[in-house]
């Protein structure tokens, strides 16, 4: 008989991940992994939060893209008034772009608003005013 494949996360799993990034998951967005943790958006690849349960689906955690990865963004980007020091990666795009939430800019439901960030550029652009209105949103890709 095969593994049984986890869906969603814990709650311990989503606490221990905030803890390691030093911030709040947006509530829309942790409920999210509570129910969908290492799913896609279609194309779009959501970083899960790591879960032992199943280490090697969730092993690219959005606590290892943070640390990895988007620390070196930071670094080419971060002498620049757009820096991504207030963005959190939680989905990418094979290019290089990722969705973030902004902890900077706090939309109606009081979550970060979510914006899409350039590689190229450094720069973001509002797309959506939390993790729920993109998951809503018929512009979003996948």
């Amino acid at each position: 008989m095969g593994k049984v494949r986890v869906l969603g996360t814990t709650q311990e799993a989503i606490h221990a991940a905030e803890t390691q990034l030093g911030l709040p998951l947006p509530k829309s967005f942790a409920d999210w992994l509570l129910a969908n943790n290492g799913r896609a958006l279609g194309a779009l690849v959501v970083l899960p939060v790591f879960d032992a349960r199943d280490p090697r689906k969730t092993w690219d955690s959005i606590v290892r893209y943070f640390q990895g990865g988007w620390q070196r963004w930071q670094e080419n980007f971060g002498d620049r008034p757009e820096g991504c020091s207030r963005l959190l990666p939680f989905a990418e795009f094979g290019t290089g772009d990722c969705y973030c939430f902004d902890y900077a800019t706090l939309g109606e439901t009081g979550e970060p608003v979510v914006v899409l960030w350039s590689h190229e550029t450094g720069q973001a652009s509002v797309v959506a005013d939390s993790y729920a209105a993109f998951l809503a949103s018929p512009d979003r890709p996948g």
